[in-house]
């Protein structure tokens, strides 16, 4: 009972033993409050840097590289089997696919003398085909062996043989200064005989062909003769759009040239000749138009004359029918413009000064003069009015 009432006592005493007994307890759980702190905060920390670790973003992995791109081969160019690619081949020194660009054209065109002409060039022997004896030339600026072979052999698709005579591989590169041996011809072609007409009858070709053989000719700086072969066909036969076409094509790159050089009479003449064989519309349109912008041409260069000359109505008039000729010459416009003022410049103030001289008769005939070229000059109208007023109030006739 003693013990109980001990153990009571102490239990429930509000004494010192029980307060001693709660200060043991809350002490010990501060201390270990704390040492749970501190094991909490070093979790945490460590927690934190796993998690900071963990947030770091993870190295990335350099992108796969792309696929090269596949480059597909080229395609091969189409070659059009016509007479204008032989003639190329063989101008490039290719013989064999000349060859057989022939064979197949030949089965096309079984009587084609330009076909049977450009193949004696290959497969002939050379002295048989251009015998001895020779002489020498030199080529010149601007010369092709097929403007040298219609020169010289009065033939201008003969100019593989004459390549072939010379040793020359390729016969579109030949220097100018080279030495060529020539055969002599017991009657060289001259100017009445005409390089293209040399190529057999024009109505022994067909017309594809002489469109591809006026071309060669054309590239080859021969223009002129390419001209005169599509002129004799277009006389001799009916022929499509395109020969037209091609002949105006040549006619104005040799009408220009010709304007390039101040012959403008001669281009002139050039489309001329042209408009007297070229039937369609179009073609035709083509050539007038040039024709009238040569003549303008021509004739903003005369008004430009007589402006030098001090001859400024004359040269006024001349620039109003260039302008008439070609609505688009910004040339003979601006001639127009500049010449006008300079006209009304000068003949006005020669009016004025007659008039300030009470020379009523030519301040009246300048006037005049000015009006008649310059009818919308209003000042020349009010002081011609006056002058004329004048003199009969003087009672003048």
């Amino acid at each position: 009972m003693d013990k109980r009432r001990r153990i009571g006592e102490v239990n429930s005493e509000p004494g010192i033993g029980g307060r001693e007994a709660r200060a043991g307890f809350c002490s010990r759980t501060t201390g270990q409050r704390s040492a749970y702190a501190i094991v909490a905060f070093f979790m945490v920390a460590l927690g934190g840097c796993g998690l900071m670790e963990k947030s770091e973003p993870p190295e990335q992995e350099p992108p796969p590289a792309e696929p090269a791109p596949v480059v597909e081969p080229e395609p091969e160019p189409i070659v059009v089997a016509d007479l204008s690619t032989v003639m190329n081949y063989l101008e490039l020194g290719e013989p064999d696919r000349a060859l057989e660009m022939i064979g197949r054209l030949s089965e096309e065109s079984p009587n084609s003398q330009v076909l049977a002409r450009l193949l004696r060039q290959i497969e002939m022997p050379i002295d048989q085909l251009l015998p001895g004896p020779y002489r020498q030339i030199e080529v010149g600026p601007g010369e092709s062996l097929s403007l040298i072979a219609a020169r010289e052999l009065g033939d201008p698709l003969m100019f593989y043989a004459l390549a072939r005579l010379n040793g020359i591989d390729v016969p579109s590169r030949i220097p100018v200064g080279t030495v060529l041996r020539i055969p002599e011809l017991p009657d060289p072609p001259t100017a009445e005989t005409p390089e293209a007409n040399s190529i057999e009858s024009p109505t022994r070709i067909s017309t594809p062909e002489i469109e591809s053989v006026a071309e060669y000719l054309a590239r080859s700086g021969q223009v002129e003769q390419a001209r005169h072969m599509l002129i004799g066909r277009l006389e001799d036969a009916a022929t499509p759009e395109s020969t037209h076409e091609l002949l105006v094509g040549l006619t104005l790159e040799r009408a220009s040239q010709l304007r390039a050089e101040g012959a403008y009479d001669q281009a002139t003449s050039v489309i001329d000749r042209a408009l007297s064989v070229v039937d369609f519309p179009e073609p035709r349109a083509r050539l007038r138009l040039a024709r009238s912008a040569t003549r303008s041409q021509m004739f903003v260069e005369a008004a430009q004359s007589l402006r030098e000359r001090g001859e400024l109505v004359p040269a006024y008039e001349m620039a109003i029918n260039a302008t008439r000729l070609d609505f688009a010459s910004t040339d003979a416009d601006q001639l127009v413009t500049e010449l006008r003022q300079q006209v009304v410049d000068e003949l006005h103030n020669q009016a004025l000064l007659a008039w300030r001289d009470r020379n009523v008769d030519l301040a009246i005939r300048t006037w005049e003069s000015l009006l008649a070229v310059v009818p919308g000059f209003e000042p020349a109208s009010v002081y011609l009015e006056r002058a004329r007023r004048l003199r009969q109030r003087l009672g003048e006739p």
